[in-house]
């Protein structure tokens, strides 16, 4: 069945995309505060850090749910080849991490011992025992931390991106696209 095409994302994909942009810099934030941070601070941040990580990997999820049965704007048959490649590369890896970070922070998370409550007595499940053998949170770690910096530059890279392709051609891309003004009807917004 081919969905209908569309001349931007839908309200619901729009208002997650900017919503997990700013979790996502408030969640970089809290990581590099309990990184770099004083261990007070590292202490009194790490909580927030998983509660927020969860709910990102929850509304990633339903992210990639409601792109797979809305209707998506039409791909720009002008962009070359090699280029439509390298975004769908980049959207890929975001997503790809959006998912990787918080599930490595979770085995993180369980393997400290650490209170698994959100909220209200909700608690997320641990989904495996730690083993005496420390590797897998060594590897945990790494996939977290340096995750962490290659999600930030494909956020930056991403950005630049939509920026550079409004500025060099001139068309208002990105307030189309995302919804900050209206599409004439039959105007498309690739």
């Amino acid at each position: 069945m081919t969905q209908p095409v569309v001349g931007r994302y839908p309200c619901a994909l729009r208002v997650l995309h900017w919503l997990l942009a700013l979790m996502l810099v408030v969640q970089f934030a809290l990581g590099f505060g309990v990184e770099y941070g004083a261990q007070r601070l590292s202490e009194a941040l790490l909580p927030l850090h998983f509660k927020l990580g969860v709910l990102i990997l929850g509304l990633t999820v339903l992210r990639l749910c409601l792109r797979l049965v809305l209707p998506m704007p039409a791909v720009d048959t002008g962009e070359p080849p090699g280029l439509r490649r390298a975004r769908s590369w980049v959207h890929g890896l975001l997503y790809l991490l959006a998912l990787a970070l918080p599930i490595s922070g979770h085995v993180i998370w369980v393997w400290m011992g650490a209170d698994r409550t959100l909220f209200v007595g909700l608690e997320v499940p641990a989904l495996f025992v730690p083993p005496d053998d420390e590797t897998g949170r060594a590897l945990a770690w790494y996939v977290h931390v340096y995750g962490a910096w290659i999600l930030l530059g494909l956020v930056c890279l991403h950005a630049l991106a939509a920026i550079f392709r409004q500025w060099t051609r001139g068309d208002d891309f990105i307030a189309r696209r995302m919804g900050f003004r209206k599409v004439a009807q039959g105007e498309s917004s690739t």
